[in-house]
């Protein structure tokens, strides 16, 4: 079986890239079918790979002005970069050919199914495109599958209208968060869409140990941080961790400045460097999902940063994988003891194992059952 995935591999991500990675990995080994992840480019796909933000406003001119200056900034946004797209090239499974909105429309590719997922594909705040509803794809000719695709916030009743006809196409169709699952249901309800795992999960870790670099471990233990935006509240809480377990912080740093004084500050590295450090450290402090992913995977002691937005992805994957007190809240950290920085996963097995089991299935099924 001949198949295509789409998803975000032209992202400069972390966790955009190792889902993909995840899912055709999986597909090519598990299900032992030839899995090709589509060179979709869409608008704007550049965006993640710019050095310098577009200034919203005199505060964001003010640090695009200081990283160009700061040589110790930019120098390492480079060099990552490269180790980036290096990446994408050793690791992920790409289509001979590139494809713009405009190439799809006039040749589109050829597939005996096409899977889309995961990552915010569907999430209409960054884009709305019907290639992610495979609406170029003859139906005569190939399956259309929808693999936990993340929507964020729920689609407007303007936007229901617009997409339910898309969605009505597909063969079968998950979604990645439960927060999701109501609508997509009532919008294409013949389907019956069931709530699934992220790729990342459909790995063992033994398979994410092939890949794991553990080079720039330090020879101590740590707490590792790894935060797309930091606040305040982050501070508070690896000030919090540092004192309870005397431990030292490594940050793999993605801004401009280093907020907890980190004894290990770095910011050239890679997923494969990414997956390492998180499965050697002894705590975890996070705000990204994947980063609290990849601490599930490994057991981990990990706290998880509230954001302003979008926290419905981990609160979905807590409540599907039986994890609770992993949130902190400033009331939290004013009590915060040792003790409560141990999550607790001996109840959690079964919950993990079946969720992953039954998102399998959904796979399995969803390439294998007749249209």
């Amino acid at each position: 079986m001949n198949i295509y995935t789409l998803t975000t591999q032209y992202a400069n991500n972390m966790g955009a890239l190792l889902q993909c990675y995840a899912l055709s990995k999986y597909l090519n080994e598990i299900e032992d079918i030839d899995c090709r992840v589509l060179q979709y480019l869409p608008s704007e796909y550049n965006r993640s790979w710019s050095f310098f933000n577009k200034p919203r406003s005199f505060r964001d001119l003010v640090k695009n002005i200081y990283c160009l200056l700061n040589p110790n900034i930019l120098l390492p946004k480079i060099k990552k970069q490269n180790i980036m797209r290096k990446f994408i090239s050793d690791y992920i499974p790409l289509s001979q050919n590139q494809y713009e909105r405009k190439d799809i429309e006039k040749n589109p590719p050829k597939a005996d199914a096409f899977i889309c997922g995961s990552d915010q594909i569907w999430n209409f705040k960054y884009r709305r495109d019907l290639t992610y509803f495979f609406d170029f794809v003859n139906k005569e000719e190939s399956k259309i599958i929808a693999y936990a695709p993340s929507i964020a916030d729920p689609w407007s009743k303007e936007n229901e209208e617009f997409i339910a006809p898309y969605l009505r196409r597909f063969d079968s169709i998950s979604v990645r968060e439960s927060s999701n699952l109501a609508q997509v249901r009532k919008l294409s309800p013949n389907n019956n869409p069931v709530v699934v795992c992220d790729p990342v999960f459909l790995l063992e870790k033994r398979q994410w140990n092939e890949i794991a670099d553990t080079t720039l471990k330090p020879n101590e233990p740590y707490i590792f941080c790894y935060f797309l935006s930091v606040t305040p509240l982050a501070v508070e809480v690896v000030k919090k961790m540092r004192e309870l377990t005397g431990l030292k912080v490594l940050h793999f740093n993605l801004n401009a400045l280093d907020k907890f004084n980190s004894e290990y500050n770095i910011r050239i590295a890679g997923p494969t460097d990414f997956i390492g450090l998180i499965s050697k450290a002894t705590y975890i402090c996070t705000n990204s999902f994947h980063c609290s992913a990849f601490s599930i995977i490994y057991r981990k002691n990990f706290m998880f940063i509230p954001k302003n937005m979008a926290n419905e992805r981990i609160t979905s994957l807590m409540d599907k994988f039986c994890i609770s007190d992993v949130f902190a809240s400033k009331e939290r950290i004013e009590s915060l003891k040792l003790e409560n920085l141990e999550v607790d996963y001996s109840n959690t097995e079964i919950c993990i194992s079946n969720f992953i089991s039954q998102s399998k299935k959904f796979l399995h099924k969803a390439l294998n059952d007749e249209r």
